[in-house]
């Protein structure tokens, strides 16, 4: 989703930020047509407030990185990384406090086509990743890792994580099952 949100700003001329909101508002009206019962405050406060968030915070961000990390210190960022997006998708999507419009968005699909969320999620990714290619975004090893990684981890662990997070927010009666 960065590569091609990244891209999208290259094509529209915006800040990364603002090619986000966009993108989390399309599919917000994708997610409104399709299954409207899934829009919570989560998925309209995530589609007009992290592009603004990630604009904000990067500068900052760049200027705490510093020196460029050897090659084996960005290897092990990356793993963890990636492991600690699609550990944090997991979390969050087993709340059901209003998934943010992509997350929305896939789960429907993935619903729709009677697929696991976690492979759905890889062919969602891929296709970002061509979008990203044909509009001028970067697609990296992270990108590609990202790819192989997020759905097969995310998907298993919202099933897990489901009972555990209704227990802590006093939703113990919510059943959440993501197929």
């Amino acid at each position: 989703i960065t590569a091609f949100a990244q891209g999208l700003g290259n094509v529209l001329g915006l800040s990364f930020g603002n090619a986000m909101i966009i993108f989390n508002i399309v599919f917000l009206l994708a997610v409104l047509f399709l299954d409207r019962k899934t829009i919570g405050v989560g998925t309209v406060l995530h589609a007009v407030t992290v592009g603004a968030f990630v604009d904000m915070v990067t500068p900052w961000v760049a200027k705490m990185a510093g020196p460029a990390p050897t090659l084996s210190v960005k290897i092990m960022l990356l793993l963890a990384g990636t492991v600690l997006l699609a550990v944090g998708l997991g979390f969050y999507q087993s709340a059901e406090f209003g998934l943010g419009s992509p997350d929305a968005f896939n789960q429907i699909i993935a619903r729709k086509l009677k697929m696991e969320l976690r492979w759905w999620r890889m062919i969602f990714d891929g296709l970002m990743i061509v979008g990203a290619l044909i509009m001028g975004g970067v697609v990296h090893a992270g990108t590609l890792l990202g790819m192989l990684m997020v759905g097969p981890i995310m998907g298993p662990l919202i099933n897990m994580m489901a009972p555990l997070v209704n227990k802590w927010s006093g939703n113990e009666d919510l059943i959440v099952e993501i197929k």
